[in-house]
């Protein structure tokens, strides 16, 4: 891939959280608790990603902002799957893992992968659980006594841009400091098909908030 496509990739992956986000000031009263909840991790990418690229084009690392919101993504996203798998888990299960996270997080920083690089200690445990917590959500589907059309499930939508994105990226979350010493060729292949998988997310996030649930959730 080449440095001006893999640009452009960058760019759109960037910013293309503004279209679920717009879409979300004008269907905001009719949007359901699982809507609301997605606005505000909507909110906190499009911060990260504004304050990311600006750094970058100054040539300033910009891992530190990373590791804070590493942190911030996991809580806000077992924040969303806290009531919808209420059924299976307690409500103390995720603040335990929300908490050993946290502390996780911290010692990687300190100890392992300072804040001026790219924490993909971090990363990987968050993707290893939140895919837990996708498949887990499909259990629940499954063991669904009423039938309820997923089209209209907001949640699916968020759920299944979680599963896609987060799989996808577990090894290069997971390989990234071993495998890339500086920018090279390879890089530009591998984070350009992360930014890909990146909109593709926000299309999933899109179709989420433009749903009309038929239930609560």
């Amino acid at each position: 891939m080449s440095e001006e496509l893999f640009n452009i990739l960058s760019l759109i992956s960037s910013f293309i959280v503004i279209i679920p986000l717009s879409l979300s000031i004008f269907r905001f009263k009719s949007l359901n608790k699982i809507q609301i909840k997605l606005i505000y991790l909507l909110l906190g990418i499009l911060i990260v990603e504004c304050i990311s690229n600006i750094l970058w084009y100054q040539k300033i690392n910009n891992l530190p902002i990373y590791h804070f919101f590493t942190v911030l993504q996991f809580l806000l996203i077992i924040n969303i799957y806290r009531e919808v798998l209420s059924y299976i888990y307690s409500k103390s299960f995720f603040t335990s893992i929300g908490i050993c996270f946290i502390v996780f997080a911290v010692i990687n920083t300190l100890f392992l992968q300072n804040l001026y690089t790219f924490n993909s200690n971090t990363t990987t445990v968050l993707g290893v659980l939140v895919v837990f917590f996708a498949l887990s959500y499909f259990y629940v589907l499954l063991k669904e006594a009423k039938y309820s059309p997923l089209e209209n499930n907001p949640m699916f939508w968020i759920n299944s841009g979680f599963l896609i994105y987060f799989s996808s990226n577990l090894i290069l979350f997971f390989m990234n400091n071993t495998l890339f010493k500086g920018i090279t060729q390879a890089s530009y292949s591998l984070w350009g098909l992360h930014a890909i998988v990146n909109i593709v997310l926000m299309i999933f996030y899109t179709v989420a908030i433009a749903v009309k649930p038929d239930k609560q959730f």
